[in-house]
């Protein structure tokens, strides 16, 4: 994890979802899984680039009158075409 991260937090405000539903999403597998810091006993989640954008196409979809799990896909599949 050699590139710049941001909290839950951070991630929430410039993505227009509420942590809540952050957590929501990636237990039920809709986004990219964070990376995960440990300090002590507590683990926080980091937002690198990559989960933001696939956080920002899940919102376009969903605001597009997708379901949840159609906009996942969607976003998903929008990630893997722009790696190619």
């Amino acid at each position: 994890m050699n590139q710049e991260t941001v909290s839950i937090s951070a991630a929430a405000q410039l993505t227009e979802f509420s942590q809540r539903q952050l957590r929501n999403f990636h237990s039920k597998g809709y986004c990219l899984e964070p990376y995960k810091v440990v300090s002590g006993s507590i683990t926080y989640r980091r937002y690198a680039p990559e989960h933001l954008e696939n956080l920002k196409w899940l919102k376009k979809f969903l605001d597009e009158g997708f379901t949840l799990a159609a906009a996942s896909k969607k976003a998903f599949e929008k990630i893997e075409k722009e790696e190619k």
